[in-house]
């Protein structure tokens, strides 16, 4: 699946999971323009911190993939990576960052999009290592593909808000506004 089929698809499971839930919060795209450097895939925006996020999505081939190297997966200009500047925005706004990663598994099995909280890929880039491997990714909160899209429910995004770097960390949110 081309990569911005998957970006359209975490943002549809992200507003679904909203309007389902009647949270007050919005997921788009963040569309990249010809000759730019661009800074995640998608965002988030909500009055709460809970839900404030920025994504990056990242979709490989688990049968020819263990590490997510930041040479191959991420751009790189003037000698900058895109991580870092990411990360460096990041740090400005506010913002949940997550890598989201979809492990495209081939005909016949699911896919699955690991959202890994910055802070692990952060940590492998503070300390040097070239990337982030398979299983930092598979350890983290996954959902699956089926029917031909992502779904996100309210025990899932209670998992995020957990996960995640900043506070508060008010899981409740998401209940709240259940019918």
């Amino acid at each position: 699946m081309p990569s911005q089929s998957f970006e359209r698809q975490i943002v549809a499971a992200l507003n679904d999971c909203f309007r389902r839930q009647g949270l007050r919060a919005v997921a788009y795209r963040n569309y990249q323009m010809k000759y730019t450097d661009q800074l995640f895939d998608a965002f988030v925006d909500s009055r709460g911190n809970e839900l404030y996020m920025a994504i990056e999505c990242k979709s490989v081939d688990t049968s020819t993939t263990n590490v997510l190297y930041w040479k191959r997966y991420f751009s790189w200009a003037e000698g900058v990576c895109q991580f870092q500047r990411e990360t460096a925005w990041l740090d400005l706004s506010g913002r949940n960052g997550w890598l989201v990663v979809e492990a495209r598994r081939g005909k016949g099995s699911r896919n699955s999009a690991f959202w890994v909280p910055w802070r692990i890929p952060y940590a492998n880039w503070q300390s040097n290592l070239p990337g982030i491997t398979s299983d930092q990714i598979i350890s983290c909160p996954s959902i699956e593909r089926q029917d031909g899209k992502y779904r996100i429910d309210d025990d899932f995004l209670e998992r995020l808000i957990s996960f995640q770097d900043s506070y508060p960390k008010d899981k409740s949110i998401v209940k709240r506004r259940k019918r």
